[in-house]
């Protein structure tokens, strides 16, 4: 097993003391130099190829890498950032992450139509998969609906009138990206989320409409916890079909239902920081790892400490829980 790390964990939704920076260049070429000294030879990036929105809009203009465009203009091209990874000791980009919430929301800013949701995502996937394996990398991970909150502001709050249909339009797109994506050498899998319409064990009625070859599964552990299905499980369960997993951690319960609102990841009551560093949680990531090893998992370990207050030192926690808690589990 391979450990890397998901860029993700760097909150680009808030505004906080010392954001502007986060939009510089030099902060991420900073940060892939962080990443490196702290052990991770593969990093995982978002995939956002939008900016109508103003958070997407920011995004976009910063250094932060998360469409081709955004690559080109910052890093003069595809293959120079690559290099510049390599020089810095990160041996590739794994997988980019493409996300059906992200275009819901630019449909919802423009004014477009909300059923164009489908084809905005495949659109996406096209142009992800497009740049992952120029990168060299061999995974696109993706979020397959939007969440809850926002399909029950569409769709109407009766998800027993229109959840299966929504399901296999998701996953006629789904297999149509996987079959996309393995004709360009990339390995298509679906994560799952807290907050969407396949939340928890509701991922295998999903899971169960997807071609089994083109299309894999990346659990996110701290997303499962919060859903109340058992990350062990879901690992044994999938031990033939994981690709990606997620190490992510989190305390959280989601007492309120949150997961039925938008902005999921901001609670309106209670503790106001849905996941944990790395390491400070309550998943059962030992557990999780264990049933890796004895199913002969030979994949990326994604480690993540998601939104992290201080992704510095989130990074040298999550090396050192790599180190001295899992590999000697």
């Amino acid at each position: 097993m391979k450990f890397g790390c998901s860029l993700e964990m760097i909150n680009m939704r808030i505004s906080e003391p010392g954001f502007k920076h986060k939009l510089s260049k030099s902060y991420w070429v900073e940060m892939f130099k962080f990443v490196a000294a702290a052990g991770f030879k593969g990093i995982e990036l978002p995939y956002n190829p939008y900016s109508t929105d103003g958070i997407a809009f920011n995004m976009a203009r910063s250094g932060m890498p998360i469409s081709k465009y955004t690559v080109n203009t910052k890093y003069g091209s595809v293959a120079s950032f690559n290099d510049m990874l390599n020089s810095f000791g990160i041996e590739k980009v794994t997988s980019v992450h493409v996300n059906a919430n992200d275009a819901l929301i630019e449909l919802l800013t423009t004014g477009d139509d909300p059923s164009k949701i489908f084809e905005k995502l495949e659109a996406s996937a096209e142009e992800a998969i497009e740049f992952v394996a120029e990168l060299g990398g061999n995974g696109l991970v993706i979020s397959p609906t939007p969440e809850l909150g926002l399909l029950y502001q569409l769709k109407g709050p009766r998800i027993e009138e229109w959840r299966q249909d929504y399901l296999s339009q998701t996953a006629q797109v789904l297999n149509r990206i996987g079959e996309l994506a393995a004709k360009n050498g990339v390995q298509a899998s679906i994560k799952n989320e807290y907050w969407s319409l396949v939340r928890g064990n509701e991922l295998n009625v999903l899971l169960d409409m997807l071609d089994s070859e083109n299309i894999q599964y990346s659990p996110d552990l701290a997303h499962l916890f919060i859903a109340k299905s058992d990350p062990v499980e879901m690992v044994k369960k999938y031990k033939n079909r994981l690709n990606f997993v997620r190490f992510s951690d989190t305390k959280f319960e989601d007492i309120e239902n949150n997961y039925e609102k938008t902005n999921p990841e901001i609670p309106i009551v209670g503790a106001q920081r849905v996941f944990a560093d790395l390491g400070d949680g309550l998943v059962d990531k030992v557990g999780v790892y264990k049933e890796l090893k004895d199913s002969g998992y030979d994949g990326w370990l994604i480690c993540e400490s998601k939104k992290a207050l201080n992704p510095y030192k989130a990074l040298l926690k999550m090396r050192w829980y790599v180190d001295n808690v899992l590999l000697k589990s």
